[in-house]
Order: C-alpha cells, then structure tokens, then sequence
C-alpha cells in the first residue's frame, strides 16, 4: 500500500470532501511518518518473526507515492486510522477520538505481546 492509498483511505474515514481532502494531504507524508515512527515495536516484532533483522531507527517515507515501509496487515487495517485521528485531531475532536480508539484497538489485534504495567508488591 502506497502513501498515497494511505491517504484516500484516512480521508474516506474522515468523510473528507474533494476540498477539505487537498487540504489535509498536505499534511499526510508527515503524518504517516510519525505513525510508522511510533509502530517501531510492532514493526520490528514482524519483521524479528519473518527472520529480518529489526529497524535500528524508524524507516521514513520520502513521498507519499512511496510504499509504506510496515507490514501489510498495518498499512491496511491500522494506518488509515491512525493517518484519520492525527488530520482530523485539531478540527473535531469526537471524530479524532473514535478514529484514534479504532487505530489503537486494531493494533492490540496484532500485538504479539501486551505490556502491563509493574505493580510493586507489598
């Protein structure tokens, strides 16, 4: 899946317009860069299963024709999500909640493990 795939997807969550859909474009390489830079763990637990060697730092997209540098599962069915939660985060907030909870959920989906925080026994 390209950027540019990311993208329309994000802006059909979003029920984006023609219009508003060029203005939040302008935004979106940066977006997705910061998501796949935050997906680090989930990304390199995948890629340690399939026998690659893990990422040392985020890989970064340069455009948003290029292909997204996750697995599929991710680009598919969590990106465009969390791509929708961070454009839409400053203009409506109920709609950034809901988007950010779907992304959040489908990723616990495919978490390979999750972390519980360390309570102290006493």
């Amino acid at each position: 899946m390209t950027g540019t795939e990311c993208c329309r997807a994000a802006m059909t969550i979003m029920g984006a317009g023609a219009d508003s859909s060029e203005y939040y474009a302008q935004f979106a390489l940066g977006a997705l860069n910061q998501l796949i830079a935050n997906s680090l763990r989930e990304i390199n637990a995948e890629r340690v299963q399939q026998g690659e060697s893990a990422f040392s730092v985020p890989p970064r997209m340069e455009a948003l024709e290029d292909e997204l540098p996750a697995p599929e599962w991710l680009a598919r069915e969590c990106l465009p999500y969390g791509l929708a939660a961070l454009l839409c985060a400053d203009d409506d907030k109920a709609k950034f909640n809901w988007a950010a909870d779907e992304y959040a959920e489908r990723l616990l989906l495919h978490c390979p493990a999750q972390f519980t925080a360390v309570q102290e026994m006493v």
